[in-house]
C-alpha cells in the first residue's frame, strides 16, 4: 500500500494542516514531520481521505485480523496510525 499521496493532503486537511505547518519547522509535543509525513510518536497521521477506509479494510481483511471484531481491528489500527 502506498502512502505517497498523504504528503500532499496534510496542507489542506482540517485536522492536521496547522500542525503540519508548525511541525515542518520543529516538532511540537509528540508530533513531528519526517520525510514529509506527519507522525504522532511512531504512528503515521492519516488525513481524512479514502485511506481511512483502505486501512480498515486492509487490517480487518488481512492475515488473522479478520477473525477479530471491531474493537480488536480498531486497536490494531491505533497502534500504527493516528
Amino acid at each position: 500500500m502506498g502512502f505517497e499521496h498523504l504528503k500532499s493532503l496534510y496542507a489542506t486537511d482540517k485536522d492536521f494542516r496547522e500542525l503540519y505547518y508548525v511541525c515542518q519547522k520543529h516538532p511540537k509535543g509528540d508530533f513531528l514531520v519526517w520525510n514529509e509525513y506527519l507522525f504522532k510518536g511512531t504512528r503515521l497521521c492519516a488525513p481524512r481521505c479514502g485511506t481511512h477506509e483502505l486501512l480498515i479494510t486492509e487490517v480487518h481483511g488481512g492475515s488473522l485480523a479478520r477473525y477479530y471484531g471491531e474493537n480488536k481491528t480498531l486497536a490494531m489500527l491505533r497502534e500504527h496510525y493516528f
